[in-house]
C-alpha cells in the first residue's frame, strides 16, 4: 500500500472566520436562541487564538492506493 500527505492551511481574520462559520449548513442562523452564544464563543475562541490577527485552520489529508 502507499501513502501520500498533503497539508493545506486557511488563514481567517475574525471577519473571515464569521463568514467561515456562517457558511456552514449545520450552524445555527441568526434568529434562532443558539446563534448569539455561538457568535460569543466564536469570539472568546478567536482572541485566545489569534495571532498578529489571525487564526489558522491546518489539514492533512492522507491518500492511501495499492493493488489488490
Amino acid at each position: 500500500m502507499k501513502e501520500a500527505k498533503f497539508f493545506n492551511r486557511q488563514i481567517f481574520d475574525y471577519e473571515g472566520l464569521c463568514g467561515r462559520l456562517h457558511s456552514s449548513s449545520y450552524a445555527p442562523l441568526p434568529g434562532h436562541p443558539n446563534y448569539e452564544p455561538m457568535m460569543k464563543e466564536l469570539q472568546t475562541i478567536y482572541e485566545r487564538n489569534e495571532q498578529d490577527g489571525c487564526v489558522f485552520f491546518d489539514y492533512e489529508t492522507k491518500v492511501y492506493w495499492g493493488e489488490v
